[in-house]
């Protein structure tokens, strides 16, 4: 009789004592996640905005207008005419792009404050109201520069506790309120474009995570349903990606950006100390040197102005340039490794690939007046990188759609004239006479 009820009362208390049991398995396995460093967004409840092909817009707005006193003028940043014109964007549209990465500069936002700042977000909703009209989605991405130092790209590479950190939170903060009136459906906001934090070993990575964290924090607190773009230190490129925890950040609704030029020496000839480079092959192959040597001296020939040794000079040191890339061995299966190292990351992360986007990439292109890289090359590299990023499934930022520098997707004058090459190496719109016409 003893055992008859025993068994009865087991049975009645079955299935609370299974459910006891299972929420402590429950609980036991979380706890084992959190502590494991498990990401937040595994199980992400909002996907952020979605995006494919887009292209930056950097010279109208990051550099806003500067007094003889050093000052910005007010209110702050260039006027579209300055620039441009909304015909921009509809020949953007049109070309197959879905999104711009509009790039502005903080500086104004950091030198304000109250109706001042104001006045400097008004200036900014304006211009992505400019932009989304024509039915592009847009990246506001704050893009620190040098042209007034109290607020350049070093001056803002500080420890989280510094002042310099609070008040750029502050901007943060102000930006992605505005962004979340404007539109969360359309808009998102990069926190930072490539933070400084070297060296790249890993310790300027741990100092620019505890920055991010509270970047996270204030534009998330500002704005719930807005979509933020994070990068690693490192100038944001893939070391400084897969050294960046996510679930330290806790957020669904972020994308991972890292910008790629790699290798340097190829993309950046005929900039700065490589600016008599001409025709660096890719992938490297010396068999090509020779002829890029060639293109090089005939450069340095068409400076009138140097002298018969300071020519010699510059022509060893690209001969040494040269040199250096043809030895490093740089072709595609070394591309594709370091985007094998995006893929692992995100892996391990459970970053999935709506949430992966490569921010930048372009090649300085060669004409007669300066260095660069030739066509054919240009082209080669242009379509590997893009094949990489949509083999990761990542949405993707050509930088950028015009300046005067040599990155370019179309010339950097009123007829926007659009660039063959990189056009048919990123797979968009090649009609003809659009490319005649230019808009």
């Amino acid at each position: 009789m003893a055992m008859t009820e025993t068994s009865a009362s087991f049975d009645r208390r079955k299935p609370a004592r299974w459910l006891a049991a299972l929420l402590i398995l429950l609980g036991l396995i979380a706890a084992f996640l959190v502590g494991a460093g498990a990401p937040a967004n595994v199980c992400a409840s909002e996907a952020p905005l979605q995006l494919k092909r887009g292209v930056s817009i950097h010279e109208w707005l990051n550099w806003a207008p500067v007094t003889k006193s050093g000052h910005y003028r007010w209110p702050p940043y260039s006027d579209l005419d300055d620039w441009g014109s909304t015909r921009d964007f509809a020949q953007i549209k049109s070309l197959g792009f879905d999104f711009v990465r509009l790039s502005a500069d903080p500086g104004p936002l950091l030198a304000s404050a109250g109706t001042r700042r104001d006045e400097a977000l008004a200036r900014l909703e304006q211009a992505v109201e400019l932009v989304t009209q024509s039915g592009l989605k847009v990246i506001v991405d704050l893009h620190p520069v040098s042209q007034v130092q109290a607020w350049s790209p070093v001056a803002l590479e500080v420890s989280a506790d510094d002042p310099m950190a609070t008040r750029y939170r502050s901007a943060v903060a102000s930006v992605a309120k505005m962004l979340e009136r404007a539109g969360p459906n359309r808009l998102a906001l990069e926190l930072m474009n490539e933070p400084q934090y070297y060296p790249c070993d890993g310790s300027g990575g741990r100092e620019w995570e505890a920055v991010l964290e509270g970047l996270v924090r204030v534009a998330r607190d500002a704005a719930p349903d807005l979509t933020l773009v994070v990068s690693g230190a490192c100038g944001g490129n893939i070391t400084g990606l897969v050294q960046l925890d996510p679930a330290k950040l806790r957020d669904d609704r972020l994308l991972y950006s890292f910008h790629f030029y790699e290798p340097i020496d190829f993309t950046h000839q005929g900039v700065a100390e490589a600016e008599d480079v001409k025709g660096a092959p890719w992938p490297a192959d010396a068999v090509a040197e020779p002829l890029a040597l060639i293109y090089s001296k005939l450069l340095i020939a068409g400076d009138e102005g140097a002298t018969a040794s300071g020519q010699a000079a510059r022509i060893a040191e690209v001969r040494r340039y040269l040199d250096h890339y043809i030895a490093s061995g740089v072709d595609e299966a070394k591309l594709k490794a370091r985007f094998d190292q995006v893929r692992a990351w995100a892996r391990k992360h459970g970053v999935t690939a709506d949430r992966l986007l490569l921010g930048e990439f372009g090649v300085m292109a060669a004409n007669d007046q300066r260095g660069g890289a030739l066509d054919a090359d240009r082209y080669r590299w242009l379509s590997a990188v893009r094949h990489e990023a949509e083999a990761l499934g990542a949405a993707w930022a050509y930088w950028e759609y015009s300046n005067p520098h040599g990155m370019s997707l179309t010339t950097a004058d009123q007829s926007r004239r659009v660039d063959p090459i990189a056009l048919k190496a990123l797979d968009l719109a090649t009609d003809t006479a659009a490319l005649q016409s230019g808009h």
